[in-house]
C-alpha cells in the first residue's frame, strides 16, 4: 500500500511538475533578471566564469524552473484558465550600463 502511494506522489509531481511549464515564470524570469544586472556589471565574472567554468547560473535556473512549475501550475489553475486572460511578469530595467540591446517591438 504505501509503495502504491509513493509511485502515486512521485507520478503526480512529475505530471505537475511537466506539465506546467506556461505562466507567469516568476522565479525564472527573477532569477533572468538578476543574471542580466550582474552581467551588465562585470561580463567576465558574470558571463564566462558563472555560466561556462563554475555552472552556478544553470543551476540555479534549474531550481527556478522547478519552484516555478508549481508557481505556473498555481497561477494557471486558481487565475488564468477561467477568465482566458494569462498573468503577465514585468522584467526590472537594468541599472548603470552604457549598452543596451533592444528587443523585438512591433
Amino acid at each position: 500500500m504505501l509503495k502504491k502511494t509513493i509511485c502515486a506522489a512521485v507520478l503526480a509531481t512529475a505530471l505537475m511538475t511537466t506539465s506546467c511549464q506556461s505562466g507567469p515564470k516568476r522565479f525564472q524570469r527573477t532569477w533572468d533578471d538578476h543574471v542580466n544586472q550582474a552581467y551588465s556589471e562585470n561580463a567576465w565574472v558574470h558571463g564566462a566564469l558563472l555560466q561556462d567554468v563554475i555552472p552556478v547560473y544553470p543551476i540555479v535556473g534549474l531550481f527556478a524552473l522547478i519552484g516555478d512549475s508549481f508557481y505556473n501550475f498555481y497561477y494557471f489553475w486558481w487565475n488564468d484558465a477561467w477568465d482566458n486572460k494569462g498573468t503577465s511578469y514585468t522584467h526590472k530595467s537594468v541599472d548603470g550600463t552604457d549598452k543596451l540591446v533592444a528587443g523585438c517591438t512591433d
